[in-house]
């Protein structure tokens, strides 16, 4: 392998790691805002709001892992 087709795979494998870290970053946002719905409003409306959020958070977090590994098996394959 030359030294080109080595850096694109480094490249492509660091935008990867960068995109895991987005999807996290946007589910701790939600997260953090249920949290911060469900400690300052009473209403059931809002406590509704914020389980939605916090749910949204976390199924965003499980799906950014779940790309993220899937893609890291695509370049495995490719690079094998």
């Amino acid at each position: 392998m030359d030294n080109r087709n080595y850096l694109a795979r480094l490249r492509t494998q660091m935008a990867n790691e960068r995109t895991l870290m987005s999807y996290y970053r946007g589910a701790l946002a939600l997260v953090g805002l249920g949290a911060f719905i469900f400690k300052f409003y009473d209403s059931i409306f809002f406590i509704v709001l914020s389980g939605i959020s916090v749910l949204t958070g976390v199924i965003l977090s499980i799906y950014g892992t779940v790309r993220y590994r899937k893609y890291k098996q695509k370049l495995l394959k490719r690079t094998v």
